[in-house]
């Protein structure tokens, strides 16, 4: 990665695959709900590849499983949050290369270390 594209970044990325749910309207309007992983991670978005073109600016769901507030005699619940798609690039002919920005949350308990 270019040194200077990753000093303009608020948030340091990490790579890791990290089990998401993504829901919402894909570039033709049809309804998805995928589980993949994501590819890098940081506090307030992630990027994963996707076989579905989903639009600068569309607005998706995205669930991180056990990545929540922890609740006493419970555990961790799951992080959820509304996030909007800030880039879109096709890496093959089967899949993009997607990267959001969460919208109001962040992973608070997000570390490298606990991916």
């Amino acid at each position: 990665m270019d040194p200077t594209t990753e000093d303009k970044r608020s948030q340091r990325r990490v790579e890791a695959a990290v089990p998401i749910q993504v829901r919402g309207l894909d570039a033709d309007g049809q309804a998805y709900d995928d589980f993949t992983s994501a590819v890098e991670v940081s506090r307030r978005g992630l990027s994963f590849l996707s076989k579905r073109n989903l639009p600068t600016f569309a607005t998706l769901t995205v669930v991180i499983p056990g990545r929540g507030p922890v609740r006493p005699n419970e555990g961790p619940t799951d992080f959820f949050t509304e996030a909007t798609v800030v880039r879109n690039v096709k890496e093959d002919e089967e899949s993009y290369r997607i990267s959001v920005r969460f919208m109001g949350a962040t992973l608070l308990m997000y570390s490298a270390e606990s991916i």
